[in-house]
């Protein structure tokens, strides 16, 4: 495997902070004593066997887990500072600041320019605005020059590759802080997943990226950060086993549970 450089700091700000988070789907505990700082302006990794709950701790960040009723959070979850579970925090508005790329593309049925303006509009962007907004947003998607002469047309019509990149510049578009991604590589094919990586390295430079994976060599090659989750027992809570710099998480890692996923013993 090959390990990318982390210039972030040890000293580097957390941008989220994760204390003693326990998460329930109605009377099944997913997550139990969860406690992380995620850096700023770096990639973390989440990695782990299918089901043991990298998905649902992604989802906590944005609060989209509470869309799922009878779902709860204990603990705390801050975002700079805040407590994003506190009265008075608007889940609208997190999730503009908290981005999220999911599994499968999932462009609205609408033109190119369209989808990217979409967010901009509903914050009441003037149209003047808009054109300057959607070139920039594809350019740092990296499909402007694939998407310039056609902004027009549907963006379901684009390759799988080019509507998650899309995706990604829908949400660019309303200037995000942090950008979750739910395993964005695993429906597409290996050229637009070479040109998603090459990305979240330009990306980092601006906002905070965390991504779900099972691929180790995907991890291993674009995080700075890597977070290991096991549920030991089916039908019991998930735990963090380990979180560390990416290199010491796949050539030195402290506990053996993780030596043992990254090696295949199971998983």
């Amino acid at each position: 495997m090959s390990y990318r450089a982390t210039p972030v700091a040890d000293d580097a700000p957390e941008k989220i902070t994760v204390k003693g988070l326990d998460f329930f789907y109605g009377d099944f505990h997913a997550l139990t004593d969860i406690s992380v700082g995620i850096k700023e302006k770096a990639v973390t990794a989440f990695i782990g066997p299918s089901g043991c709950g990298k998905s649902t701790f992604l989802r906590c960040f944005n609060r989209m887990n509470d869309l799922i009723p009878g779902t709860r959070a204990e603990g705390t979850i801050t975002l700079d500072g805040q407590d994003i579970y506190a009265t008075g925090v608007d889940p609208v508005d997190l999730r503009r600041r908290i981005g999220m790329i999911f599994q499968q593309p999932n462009p609205f049925p609408m033109s190119i320019y369209d989808n990217v303006a979409f967010g901009p509009r509903l914050q009441g962007i003037k149209k003047t605005e808009l054109d300057e907004i959607v070139q920039t947003s594809l350019e740092r998607a990296n499909l402007w020059k694939e998407t310039k002469d056609i902004l027009g047309r549907n963006g379901l019509a684009l390759s799988g590759g080019q509507q998650q990149r899309l995706c990604i510049a829908r949400v660019l578009a309303v200037e995000p802080e942090v950008m979750l991604m739910d395993e964005p590589c695993s429906a597409i094919d290996p050229t637009s997943v070479q040109k998603i990586e090459d990305l979240m390295d330009e990306l980092k430079d601006r906002i905070t990226i965390i991504i779900v994976t099972h691929n180790m060599q995907q991890a291993a090659r674009v995080s700075d950060f890597t977070a290991f989750f096991l549920q030991e027992v089916a039908g019991e809570a998930a735990v963090l086993v380990e979180y560390d710099r990416t290199p010491n998480i796949f050539t030195s890692p402290k506990d053996r549970r993780t030596e043992d996923y990254i090696t295949g013993r199971f998983g």
